[in-house]
């Protein structure tokens, strides 16, 4: 399979991922909610690691390889992570994942910067396109009236730099994981990356308490999240990471960034209710993605 085609695949499980999380988001703690998530597809990727004897290979890793696999980690899914299920809870899935996936315009310049990828023309035609709908997405019709509450138009702004922030955490991600990329396997690159949110955020589930009444969850709740995991965190994750591989890290972005072409119809069953504004956003969003493909 293709760079290009893996990236496709991980946008769309990323969008269904996030839609089956966002039905969940009410139930618990948002770190307790990430690191049930990262349980599954972390015990997978260690299990892969042992029995197929690759785990010998983690000792031979430069400092260099660790550095940038457990730093991408860390910005991506666990400070990104983070900022991105609470602006989820704010202003919505159909609204945060599009705003998110701007990190393409960032990814680019990051990796024109640091990796000298080339940018052309289209890219910065795509990057204006992307603008428009993410500020069609970021202020909806009627969001700053006299008429709205300070408590909406506070919410609203909380969410939406949230959301921005998580597409800078995102780049980051990006462009540091294709430089910690280059000497390991899918399997161990995903094995590490997935250790840093349990390491950094079961420990925070202890203090705030919410991890020790599992029972409050219900099953059904459980195995959401648990399959969640495995289809967002596991098969996407690997994806995202054989994409990176292969296509490098600016063509990956652009192309991951067609989840909210998915994710908008996909929060109609969670009954949000996108706007034409969220529409007309995330058209040119993706009209912008296609663009910087040429």
């Amino acid at each position: 399979m293709s760079g290009e085609a893996y990236a496709l695949l991980c946008a769309f499980l990323w969008a269904l991922s996030s839609a089956m999380f966002k039905s969940q988001t009410h139930k618990g703690h948002v770190t307790t909610l990430i690191v049930l998530r990262t349980l599954p597809p972390l015990i997978g990727y260690w299990g892969v690691l042992v029995f197929t004897g690759q785990i010998r290979a983690l000792g031979q890793l430069s400092p260099r390889t660790w550095l940038f696999l457990c730093g991408s980690s860390v910005a991506g899914m666990v400070i990104g992570d983070l900022m991105y299920v609470q602006s989820m809870k704010l202003i919505g899935l159909s609204r945060t994942m599009p705003l998110a996936y701007t990190y393409i315009f960032i990814t680019i310049l990051l990796a024109w910067a640091l990796l000298g990828e080339e940018v052309r023309w289209t890219v910065v035609g795509g990057a204006v396109l992307i603008a428009c709908g993410a500020y069609l997405l970021a202020i909806p019709r009627g969001a700053m009236a006299a008429t709205t509450s300070q408590a909406t138009r506070r919410t609203n702004t909380i969410g939406v730099v949230l959301a921005l922030a998580t597409a800078v955490c995102w780049a980051s991600d990006t462009v540091l994981l294709r430089a910690g990329v280059q000497e390991v396997s899918v399997v161990t690159a995903n094995a590490i990356r997935l250790s840093m949110p349990m390491l950094a955020l079961l420990p925070l589930s202890f203090r705030v308490g919410d991890i020790r009444q599992l029972g409050q969850y219900g099953a059904r709740t459980l195995i959401i999240l648990f399959l969640t995991g495995l289809i967002g965190a596991g098969l996407g994750t690997f994806a995202f990471v054989s994409a990176v591989q292969l296509a490098g890290a600016a063509r990956t972005s652009v192309i991951t960034a067609a989840s909210p072409l998915f994710a908008v119809p996909l929060s109609l069953l969670l009954k949000e209710r996108p706007s034409s504004r969220t529409w007309v956003g995330t058209a040119l969003i993706v009209a912008g993605v296609w663009l910087t493909m040429m």
